[in-house]
């Protein structure tokens, strides 16, 4: 059209030209019509309105024709969704890009790229990685090797998918030819075939999204649609050595092998610092790992810097992890996750962070629809996946749905450590101590390389040791946690584990010198002035120090933490709620200390027990036994996954309590079931609590004396 009006415009002037000569002729009574001869006597009006006419007519009956044979599959311009080759949002696998070059990491690098552009199509799907890694563990194929064309047609017949896309490098005096092809998946047939060409390195990624894009227009997708995603390199990054990088910490992460990812997106974020995609990863992973809240903080925050960067889906993620992390927001974490959904319904990350988010809500029906769906269509990680299933299930009470989503996940990741961990999980929630612990001294011995996981089983180990009322043990389990925490190199970790000690000393012992030299010793070695302010352990070290009778130095720790972490972070840290409580309970303010331990319960929705044994424990306190009664039965009866870390500190005392409370009240059946379900939990505890168990157990003997209503 655009073509046709600058043909047009030239000839209606020279028209006008010859027509305004006419007209003088005509107006200065020239006797004789002006003789005209050549191209002259075709420039009127009539004939070019009617050539313009034509010419719009032969345009729109070419359009007609371009478009029906396009929506109908007809001819070369016809697509492959159109000609009922493809479904929309069928899936396809995409086969490792084949480089025939001297560098060998450009088919890695090219294949992520070109997967990052396809999953912005709204026509094209993928067959996602988890779902991949599964075929191949069924194939008896290493799940962590790369997928030749071969290996990919065979493998997109086991999961029921038509097409493969195959793409190739070549090296040709001095450039790049990139083509893609999609091949039938029985036959190897070509259904379709684009290609591009790069003049140096420096111009892959421009050419893998044009071939993306080429790609997509044969498949079906609308062309308005792919002229409205930005061009590749501003999806991820300009940097094709940024792109290697982040590649290969993406595998790594599929490894199961996190930790190793962290350098080599430290490294892409070094390469290009506006990276938005490998920054957020690299928050995501150490949020994970639980390293250095800083670091978190500071790359989610350069992600977010760096959003215009990304087209509307990556914009929407990083936004959500943002508002999760740094100005925390629950209200606009959902909203951008809803919204990156809307775009891609099988996105895997808004599907799992999203359930994870209304886990942490207590919308756990929510939670699990999503989780379960996530697991369905198996992008991403699909370890997370079924810790939300799993974390949703148990807190709903659906123990035969949890045991079946365990089920699933050991088919795909039995033996791994993350499968591990959702068996022992979900052995503890319903209380079946012995598996769990089996399942996790099996993932202390056999992953002694991993600190990172050496630490979270330390804890568990710790806290099940706690539990039984084997002190030893457990403090042994919390000095293994220190010294990997020491491996790791992050000293606040360090310092937070000796409050645990420290918490120890004082509830079992009541030894608040021996609580604060505990602490003492840990901060002679790492100052809190040593650290990054957003990673010092201020609400766990107050928390001691208020039970310990030092309520100033408390208090003055938490005016720093209040002054030095900014408050959309101090929002996300619901714990600090529990410090608030010792302080207030230190200084006798009940009523301040209720509020605070209610918070404690209402933000930190996940846990679904937190709060609830020091509301108890606060009620009985200010001698209200019935809410107290209640409390601490709601503590040890609600289900929940963190099961073993609860139980650990709550379950004896809340058992003891309530025997004696319910003894007071002359309740004998119910004092009898609570003693007996104690002195059982501690028959084996250390001999300096053998004095409590001797106690409840001699209670236990006079009531049985006692004659019955």
């Amino acid at each position: 059209a655009g073509a046709l009006l600058l043909i047009g415009l030239p000839i209606m002037l020279v028209t006008g030209l010859h027509e305004r000569r006419r007209a003088i002729a005509q107006t200065t009574l020239v006797s004789a019509p002006l003789a005209e001869s050549g191209l002259a006597r075709w420039f009127t009006w009539r004939r070019a309105l009617l050539g313009g006419g034509l010419a719009f007519g032969g345009l729109a009956v070419v359009a007609v024709a371009y478009t029906a044979m396009r929506v109908l599959g007809i001819g070369p311009v016809g697509t492959l969704v159109a000609s009922g080759v493809l479904e929309k949002r069928e899936p396809i696998v995409l086969a490792d890009f084949e480089s025939h070059t001297t560098d060998t990491t450009l088919g890695s690098a090219l294949t992520e790229a070109l997967r990052v552009d396809l999953a912005q199509s709204p026509t094209v799907r993928l067959v996602p990685p988890q779902a991949i890694r599964d075929a191949l563990q069924r194939m008896e194929r290493p799940a962590t090797g790369t997928l030749p064309v071969s290996l990919a047609r065979e493998l997109a017949e086991r999961v029921g998918s038509k097409a493969v896309v195959a793409g190739q490098i070549d090296q040709v005096a001095g450039g790049y030819v990139l083509s893609a092809t999609i091949l039938a998946a029985t036959d190897g047939r070509v259904l379709t075939a684009v290609r591009e060409t790069a003049d140096d390195p420096t111009k892959l990624l421009r050419a893998i999204d044009a071939l993306s894009r080429k790609l997509r227009e044969r498949v079906g997708e609308s062309l308005v649609t792919i002229r409205e995603n930005p061009a590749l390199e501003q999806v991820t990054t300009a940097s094709l050595p940024a792109l290697r990088k982040y590649s290969a910490a993406l595998r790594l992460e599929d490894a199961d092998r996190p930790a190793e990812a962290i350098p080599q997106l430290e490294e892409a974020v070094a390469l290009d610092s506006g990276f938005a995609m490998a920054w957020r990863k690299l928050a995501v992973i150490n949020s994970n790992l639980g390293r250095s809240n800083a670091r978190v903080i500071a790359a989610s925050t350069k992600a977010y810097e760096h959003r215009d960067r990304l087209p509307e889906l990556e914009r929407d993620l990083a936004v959500a992890f943002y508002h999760a992390n740094v100005e925390y927001d629950p209200a606009k974490v959902i909203a951008a996750y809803q919204s990156a959904l809307a775009l891609d319904p099988d996105n895997g990350i808004a599907l799992n962070n999203l359930a994870l988010t209304y886990n942490a809500s207590r919308r756990w029906a929510e939670a699990d629809t999503l989780a379960q769906r996530a697991i369905r269509v198996g992008t991403g990680s699909a370890s997370a996946y079924f810790d939300n299933a799993l974390e949703a299930e148990i807190a709903l009470g659906r123990f035969d749905d949890a045991r079946r989503t365990l089920a699933r996940n050991a088919a795909v990741a039995a033996g791994r450590p993350t499968y591990l961990m959702h068996q022992a999980t979900l052995a503890a929630a319903e209380r079946d101590w012995s598996t769990a612990d089996s399942v996790v001294r099996r993932l202390q011995r056999d992953f002694q390389s991993l600190p990172d996981l050496q630490v979270v089983t330390a804890e568990m180990l710790a806290r099940m040791a706690e539990r039984a009322g084997k002190l030893g043990e457990a403090e042994q389990q919390l000095r293994a946690k220190m010294a990997a925490n020491e491996a790791r190199g992050l000293g606040p970790a360090y310092v937070a584990a000796a409050t645990d000690l420290a918490d120890m000393a004082l509830r079992y012992r009541d030894r608040p010198a021996a609580a604060l030299d505990l602490t003492a010793a840990a901060l002679a070695k790492y100052p809190l002035d040593s650290m990054p302010a957003l990673d010092r352990p201020y609400a766990e070290l107050a928390s001691i120090y208020a039970r310990a009778g030092k309520l100033d130095q408390a208090k003055r720790l938490m005016r720093r933490f209040d002054a030095e972490v900014p408050a959309g972070v101090r929002r996300r840290m619901w714990w600090r709620h529990w410090t608030e409580g010792d302080i207030a309970r230190a200084e006798g303010r009940m009523t301040d200390a209720l509020a605070a331990y209610r918070a404690v319960y209402d933000e930190g929705g996940a846990c679904n027990v937190c709060g609830l044994f020091d509301l108890a424990e606060t009620y009985d306190a200010m001698g209200q036994a019935d809410s107290a009664i209640a409390l601490y039965q709601r503590t040890i009866s609600t289900p929940t996954a963190d099961r073993i870390r609860g139980d650990g500190r709550t379950l004896a005392p809340s058992l003891k309590r309530l025997g004696e409370l319910y003894e007071a009240k002359g309740d004998r059946k119910q004092a009898v079931e609570y003693y007996q379900r104690f002195a059982d939990l501690w028959k084996d505890a250390d001999p300096e609590l053998q004095p409590g168990v001797k106690e409840v157990r001699a209670r236990l003997a006079r009531l049985a004396r006692e004659p019955g209503e």
